[in-house]
This record gives structure tokens, sequence and C-alpha cells, in this order.
């Protein structure tokens, strides 16, 4: 069984704290262009979400790739990217349907979430509100009663 972010945005503060400790992980600074993660705001309605690749089981992301340049992890689920084989087209970053598929224009590349090799650095910097979760969730159960995921 697979580990899942759970985003609750009701608990999310919009302090963007998950974005900054994303890049950081990745890049070693801080940068909300480095970030696999974003938060969305609206302030008309005061509300933030948190908006993460959410690791789709049919995943378009991968079908999408001209050059197979994206996987999946075996251990942990996770959307992989190979950057030799990417080419930086961003057909990942137009398939993907729930905007969770970011681009990096410095590096020309597409900036997915991969779990952090399964301690995602975003959770570590949540723990108070939990708005987002690191969590096991069954997908084969949801698709027998036909809610899917994604």
């Amino acid at each position: 069984m697979n580990k899942y972010l759970i985003i609750d945005a009701e608990k999310c503060t919009g302090c963007n704290s998950c974005v900054l400790a994303c890049s950081f992980y990745h890049f070693d600074l801080f940068s909300f262009a480095k970030s696999r993660i974003q938060v969305k705001k609206d302030p008309g309605k005061a509300i933030s979400k948190p908006q993460v690749c959410i690791q789709c089981e049919e995943a378009p992301c991968i079908s999408a790739c001209p050059t197979n340049a994206l996987s999946k992890d075996q251990i942990t689920g996770a959307i992989r990217l190979d950057k030799e084989l990417c080419i930086g087209c961003r057909a990942c970053v137009t398939a993907c349907p729930y905007g969770g598929v970011l681009f990096d224009e410095d590096d020309s590349l597409p900036l997915i979430c991969d779990l952090c090799d399964g301690n995602p650095a975003c959770i570590e910097v949540c723990q108070l509100p939990q708005a987002i979760r690191y969590e096991a969730i069954d997908v084969s159960a949801n698709k027998k009663q036909g809610s899917g995921n994604g």
C-alpha cells in the first residue's frame, strides 16, 4: 500500500513553509520558483491551498512524456524524473489535470513531487496545522468502490 500526500486546505494557514522546505530539500536554497509544491491563495475567500502532484494511479504525465523520462518509483510510488532523458518539452505539465506538475525555467525541467524519497520535507514543517499529511491509502479499495484516484 503506497503512501500519499493528503491535503486539508481548511487547515492551511498560507505560511508557505512547505514551499520553502521543498526547495531547500531539493536545491539547498529557499525558492518559490524551485519548489514542487505551491500554495494557491484566494484572498477574496481567505483560503490557501497547497497544490502538489497527487501521484495519480494512471499518471497522465508519464504517458505524455515523449522520451520516457518519467516513471513510478517502485518503493515509494512517486513520479521520478530522469533528467538525462528529459527534453524540457512540458508535455507532462500540460497533461496533468490537477496542476501538480510545475516547471523550472532555469533548468528547463519539470518539478514533480518525488515524496523526498519517502520522507517529504513539507510534512516536517506542517506538523502544527497538519494541512499536509503523508498517509497510506489503499487505492485499490477506492477503485472497487468507483471513486478512483485521479
